[in-house]
């Protein structure tokens, strides 16, 4: 993002950004009214975002004070202070010829754009919310929906190479609002996304805006779609719904409310099951199906053909997917160009190969919804895990054909065949495309099995070509600068142990389920505010799949969150681990709350005890066992438990509270 220069006295009376973009006739203008700061609560703000476009340091509670002064905004003149002056916010008007994304309205119908380049979603009902449809219509965002847009967009704005729209804060505004999807009020929320460079620019604006998109123009849009759509498939992100409003032109992801992070790569739907192309792997046909309305419009004053935007899409797409598979491999981005150069003759067909290992699923079509109980079962050949144990399973010497398969088949996969479907049911067309990519049969496993023992054959040639290239240069500069003995291979393992972990808090399940539990628990005062926005914290810092050294060169993995702390394992670059335990301050977590970290700390495994380290860094005190060997996590993480003063030590699980179990999943 580029620093933004803002008034510090009134930064939202500037001019979006977004105006100048796409022309005032775009938008329609309102009053909106400021809301007091007693009244609402801002239960979370990224401050590192605030701090780049302000361009000086923040802490928490100033970026805090920044929103709670300019930017708790209501359209509801009701709700705002009396006699406090409006100010002026815009909203867009769109247009979708495919008549997908606006379902009776005229444009944005919860969302204004505010100051240089803020955008409130959730502030109330616009002037151009028409849509006969209430819950389509009644400018309400409920407060996990917030939460789940600013978990997704946050998360991805560094992790997908495309980017999203970052938000910077969410707003509980304390008060429970009626919508037409369940029988009782629920609370609502708002949140504030940063639009700093037209990520909330949408093909919907430039229907109805109408203006002549050059040729130029037209083939970068294809461009993005095509390399957002690598970006999914190499993540394992399911945006779930494609349509003209919740793509920007740059490729950016817009609106998380179907956004899951998944398991495997087989197809699966988060939306609606009645279109393939809202299926993983398959939301292609979608982005090609805006494509054809763009070229198809008048705006494409150039005429530039369908047949070559959809060529453009495929060509970025496939160059994408290959550029990132280095990354999957665990090759740190700045050896890409040298290696890329290596190994490219060998990736066009390894990653053919992976598309299709990847999405090959067994017949449980129940299963597609990401929050089945089957779900974990459909994959065929998990490549994530495949991905992530390869290196490590080199290390330990113990690599055959055989071993290979059974690192790249799906350990919980199962051949069960069943036409139940939920959300209404799936058609029997898009089951019967489906089963294009279905294991029906024990033959046609054996088939596939000898495809995946090829492909891992050939990924074995491209490891060993990586390790033989430029490889060596960052490991000994990572063994300078940790005073470890490192090598290629064991650097490779760690940081791959990392990339291909799932995201567990972005999955349906438990995702959802976490999230709802902080909410209400929150919301019924057992966790303070501030326990709240640390665990939120947590949450975006579990599901960051970017290597992040620290001091000592290791990368945190395997982070599983409670109520008063975490366990993760530090997964060193010399081929070794460390289990830790992390505590949140007493203060932090509530004032009733004690826990001494003074006194000895001791990691037991297998009845022995072994000594810990304690460091205390903003905020947390990690307690840290000794080294073990990374080999030790081929067949999942060892069961470490933690003792202080000689006693085991227990962190307190999350809950959900039963009454909002149905209400909020």
């Amino acid at each position: 993002m580029k620093n933004k220069s803002f008034s510090e006295t009134a930064p939202i009376e500037k001019k979006p950004g977004a105006v100048e973009r796409l022309g005032l006739s775009t938008f329609a203008v309102m009053d909106a009214f400021p809301l007091d700061p007693a009244k609402v609560e801002v239960i979370y703000v990224q401050t590192e975002i605030l701090s780049e476009y302000l361009g000086k340091p923040l802490d928490d509670e100033q970026a805090k004070a920044f929103v709670r002064q300019y930017l708790l905004l209501t359209l509801d003149s009701k709700e705002g202070i009396p006699g406090a002056k409006p100010v002026k916010v815009y909203v867009d008007r769109q247009a979708d010829p495919l008549n997908i994304s606006l379902v009776g309205n005229i444009g944005s119908g919860r969302a204004v754009y505010v100051g240089d380049c803020f955008n409130l979603k959730g502030i109330g009902k616009t002037v151009l919310a028409t849509s006969k449809d209430p819950e389509r219509s009644n400018g309400v965002l409920d407060l996990v929906g917030s939460l789940w847009e600013m978990i997704c967009s946050n998360v991805l704005r560094t992790n997908l190479q495309t980017g999203a729209s970052p938000t910077l804060a969410v707003i509980d505004l304390k008060k429970n609002v009626k919508v037409p999807w369940f029988s009782d009020t629920i609370p609502s929320g708002m949140i504030i996304r940063v639009d700093g460079n037209g990520e909330l620019d949408r093909p919907s604006h430039l229907f109805f805006h109408e203006q002549p998109v050059s040729a130029e123009r037209m083939l970068q849009i294809a461009d993005r779609f095509g390399a957002q759509d690598a970006e999914k498939f190499i993540e394992r992100i399911l945006h779930g719904g494609w349509s003209a409003g919740n793509i920007s032109v740059n490729g950016c992801l817009i609106d998380y409310d179907s956004v899951f992070a998944i398991r495997g790569r087989a197809p699966q739907w988060s939306f609606r099951p009645n279109w393939l192309s809202n299926f993983f792997g398959l939301e292609e046909l979608g982005q090609k199906e805006l494509l054809k309305a763009l070229s198809d419009n008048s705006i494409n004053v150039d005429h530039v053909s369908f047949e070559k935007l959809v060529h453009r899409f495929n060509e970025t797409k496939q160059t994408q997917l290959e550029q990132r598979f280095l990354d999957l491999i665990g090759i740190s981005p700045v050896d890409h160009p040298t290696l890329f150069s290596h190994c490219s003759s060998m990736l066009p067909n390894l990653v053919k190969q992976f598309k299709t290992l990847a999405m090959k699923m067994y017949p449980n079509f129940q299963g597609t919804a990401p929050w089945s109980e089957a779900n974990n079962s459909i994959s065929v050949y998990d490549l994530s895990r495949f991905f992530r144990l390869y290196p490590i399973a080199r290390m330990s010497g113990s690599l055959n054909e055989k071993s290979a398969l059974n690192l790249i088949r799906n350990p919980l996969g199962k051949m069960v065949t069943s036409r139940e479907t939920q959300e209404g049911g799936m058609p029997d067309n898009v089951m019967k495309q489906l089963l294009e990519f279905a294991v029906t049969s024990p033959e046609c496993l054996a088939a596939t099995d000898r495809m995946a023992q090829n492909f891992a054959k050939s990924y074995g040639t491209l490891i060993d070509t990586c390790l033989a290239a430029s490889f060596e240069t960052q490991a000994s500069k990572c063994q300078i600068a940790c005073g470890k003995n490192i090598n290629s291979l064991s650097l490779m393992a760690a940081r791959a142990y990392v990339v291909n972990e799932e995201r567990t808090y972005m999955n349906s399940r438990p995702g959802h389920d976490i999230l709802i539990a902080l909410v209400q628990n929150y919301k019924c005062g057992n966790i303070t505010p501030r326990h709240f926005f640390e665990m939120l914290k947590l949450i975006i810092e579990a599901c960051d799949r970017i290597p992040r050294k620290d001091p000592k060169g290791s990368f945190q993995a395997d982070l599983r969150l409670s109520w008063n702390g975490y366990t993760s394992n530090l997964i060193g670059p010399d081929g070794t681990f460390q289990p830790r335990l992390t505590l949140l301050q007493p203060s932090m977590v509530s004032e009733n709350f004690q826990c001494s970290t003074m006194g000895t700390w001791e990691l037991e495994i297998d009845h022995r005890l072994f000594p810990c380290t304690i460091e205390e860094k903003d905020g947390r005190f990690h307690i840290i066992g000794p080294s073990w060997p990374l080999v030790d996590l081929l067949l999942g993480p060892p069961e470490f438990r933690f003792q202080h003063q000689g006693e085991l030590f227990t962190l307190s699980p999350i809950f959900r509270r039963d009454h909002y179990k149905t209400a909020m999943v």
